[in-house]
């Protein structure tokens, strides 16, 4: 047989066989459309999130309030020179009486008394952690003028570490969800070969290759993944709809915009079509491994 004609074969077994098994077909399609959309919302999630989460201050700012009879601009040269200290601005009493006062809507009145101090905000470097943040609180609070530093400790080695769980979290789901697809297409692709045993024996009677016999299997699992991958940006896409304005206001809470949506076009076709690879890879083994139990 021909190369073109052994196609044309395969691609008439590919037809008949799913036509032949329209409910099974279905099933196993809306399965694994079902498994592959839960790792494909996870993912469109995480994207909305990111990028709120880069605009997040990755360094640690340590507020510093001076004494009564402190030289501002000597103190801030010497809190620049503390370990870590990348950064300094000098906040001045009356610049945060008015932005106290902006944040509490009270209207500031001539003559009114400010019990504010000048403050010094010192920015650290990127990724310090707890105890560096803590050793140069202690050492700029050692320095003479300073009444007392404020700070928030850690937060940022708190938020990695939620993130870096989250992370390890989504990979371990995506494994156990890529596992059960795989199990799913392989009992799907098993029930089709064992259905069309006498098919398979008459092909190896006939000295077929096996080539030749598992090809039509390939395809059907290349055409079911195809399916399930469309199918599971479909549902993906509801659960946008369905969730994506209530996120969007929760997200209004905190002033800040996070967007639900498919990822770009490229992404979405390089995902059908690594769903597709998929499925043809599995169902090929799954006939090679029936068509070595004919043999």
């Amino acid at each position: 047989m021909s190369f073109m004609s052994s196609r044309q074969w395969a691609l008439r077994e590919t037809v008949r066989g799913i036509a032949s098994n329209v409910g099974l077909f279905s099933f196993s399609t809306l399965l694994s459309a079902l498994a592959l959309s839960i790792p494909l919302f996870i993912a469109c999630v995480g994207y909305g999130l990111s990028e709120p989460l880069r605009t997040l201050p990755t360094s640690v700012e340590i507020t510093v309030f001076t004494a009564a009879d402190a030289k501002v601009e000597t103190l801030e040269k010497s809190i620049a020179s503390v370990e870590r200290v990348i950064r300094t601005e000098i906040v001045s009493r009356e610049e945060a009486f008015q932005a106290l006062n902006e944040s509490l809507g009270a209207r500031q009145q001539k003559n009114a008394a400010n019990p504010l101090p000048d403050i010094v905000i010192a920015t650290l470097a990127q990724d310090v952690s707890a105890a560096q943040t803590a050793a140069a609180a202690k050492a700029i609070e050692g320095i003479k003028g300073v009444d007392f530093v404020a700070y928030e400790a850690g937060w940022h080695e708190k938020f990695r570490s939620v993130t870096d769980a989250a992370v390890i979290g989504l990979a371990c789901l995506g494994l156990v969800v890529f596992t059960l697809v795989i199990l799913v297409l392989a009992a799907a692709i098993r029930m089709m070969t064992l259905s069309a045993k006498s098919e398979m024996l008459a092909l190896h009677l006939f000295g077929a290759s096996p080539a030749f016999a598992i090809r039509p299997y390939a395809w059907r699992g290349a055409v079911l993944m195809t399916a399930s991958a469309f199918v599971a940006l479909g549902l993906t896409q509801a659960g946008i709809l369905i969730f994506g304005h209530a996120v969007s206001q929760a997200a209004a809470l905190y002033e800040t915009s996070i967007v639900l949506q498919l990822p770009a076009l490229k992404w979405c076709a390089l995902f059908v079509l690594g769903s597709a690879f998929c499925g043809a890879i599995v169902a090929a083994l799954a006939a090679g491994d029936s068509w070595r139990k004919i043999r």
